[in-house]
């Protein structure tokens, strides 16, 4: 849903976006229907994340024909690794903005590869997309900024905000690794529990697409309180200021801000 709003701010009326994952829905541990068979075979251009995401979809590409144009968004980011795991690439770039310019650019460059006409006006549109975003970054440090240093520290479902951490100043935990798939181990559970203690933290906070139970319990376990349910692996319900990319990232800072500080 992320990517797919980005698609439509570039493409706007000239372009029919569908978002195999809906809203809500993990991405990680999504299993395929057979409409994302016919969406893709019907689809003239799929953009995925990539940094092993979506490693269900090239299935579904392969078989709807297996030939269509496949654009990786994060083509230019560097990643971040899972430094506790395998080292393999932590896909959640889009929580510093500065990678969803990125993001952007690679969008309007598959639109006018197959779309050569309108090229221009994909340009345009994502020059107005990343001033919008230049914007956001802005805001989000200076919010980022009412949170006393010692009290930068963000409590999640599951390791989606590294990019953010390392982007506006926050000691991210994840109580799960960078996919959902990760079993949840019982030492990590005693470390958060000690580490919420240890820095009298007020506030953890669930994600919208990730089972919250945990971290329901290491709340009532620690007296931390649940400071609110942040947007990660995808947008909120259309028509809804969450219902997109900026709406979202503005809801999850507003949302951390007022807890942690």
């Amino acid at each position: 849903t992320i990517i797919n709003d980005i698609v439509k701010n570039v493409g706007k009326e000239k372009v029919e976006a569908i978002s195999i994952c809906g809203v809500g829905i993990d991405p990680h541990t999504y299993k395929s229907k057979p409409d994302d068979v016919k969406e893709i075979s019907k689809s003239q251009i799929v953009f995925i994340n990539g940094f092993g995401l979506e490693h269900w979809i090239e299935e579904i590409i392969h078989n709807a024909g297996g030939s269509k144009q496949v654009v990786t968004v994060t083509q230019g980011v560097a990643p971040m690794t899972d430094e506790t795991g395998l080292g393999d690439p932590d896909p959640h770039a889009w929580f510093d903005v500065k990678n969803v310019k990125i993001y952007t650019d690679n969008v309007a460059k598959g639109l006018s590869e197959i779309d050569p006409a309108n090229k221009e006006y994909y340009k345009k549109n994502a020059e107005e997309y990343k001033a919008k975003l230049d914007e956001l970054d802005k805001w989000i440090k200076s919010e980022i900024e009412k949170i006393p240093q010692d009290k930068r520290v963000l409590i999640t479902s599951h390791d989606a905000f590294r990019y953010f951490g390392k982007a506006y100043g926050l000691d991210v935990r994840g109580l799960q690794g960078i996919s959902t798939e990760a079993k949840i181990r019982t030492e990590d559970v005693a470390k958060l529990i000690d580490l919420i203690k240890e820095k009298k933290l007020k506030s953890v906070f669930i994600e919208t697409s990730v089972n919250p139970k945990v971290l329901e319990q290491i709340s009532s376990e620690t007296g931390a309180k649940v400071g609110g349910t942040l947007f990660s692996d995808s947008i909120g319900n259309d028509g809804t200021p969450e219902g997109e990319y900026i709406g979202a990232v503005k809801h999850n800072v507003n949302s951390i801000v007022n807890a942690l500080r």
